[in-house]
């Protein structure tokens, strides 16, 4: 019996803290992203997004060539030299990391540079 009530203490510690996890992990509901310039072939777009309580953030472009990423403790950044596919869309990212580095939640934004 000893040893099934310690499984159990066990397990209910694991869902417990797995709750306060969750609670913590909020989506990145508001990214707004804005074109400041662009000459027609690079833009410089802003990137904000809501606090959802994470340590840090990684933002990029997946149509840049080559890719662009950066981290910040804040909740916006600027992207220079960005660039879109041939469609004219650039796709950027959001990734939320927590504490220990793990990914909290994530988001991506597809615009059109013009």
């Amino acid at each position: 019996m000893g040893s099934k009530f310690l499984l159990f203490v066990i397990a209910g510690l694991i869902m417990l803290s797995y709750s306060t996890y969750d609670a913590f992990a909020q989506p990145l509901q508001e990214v707004n992203a804005d074109v400041i310039e662009f000459d027609g072939t690079f833009g410089i777009i802003e990137i904000s997004w809501n606090n959802n309580g994470a340590s840090y953030y990684e933002v990029g472009c997946v149509s840049c060539m080559p890719n662009l990423s950066d981290t910040t403790p804040e909740n916006s950044m600027i992207l220079n030299d960005v660039t879109a596919f041939a469609n004219g869309d650039a796709l950027l990212y959001v990734i939320a990391y927590d504490e220990n580095s793990e990914i909290i939640t994530a988001t991506q934004v597809i615009m059109k540079l013009v």
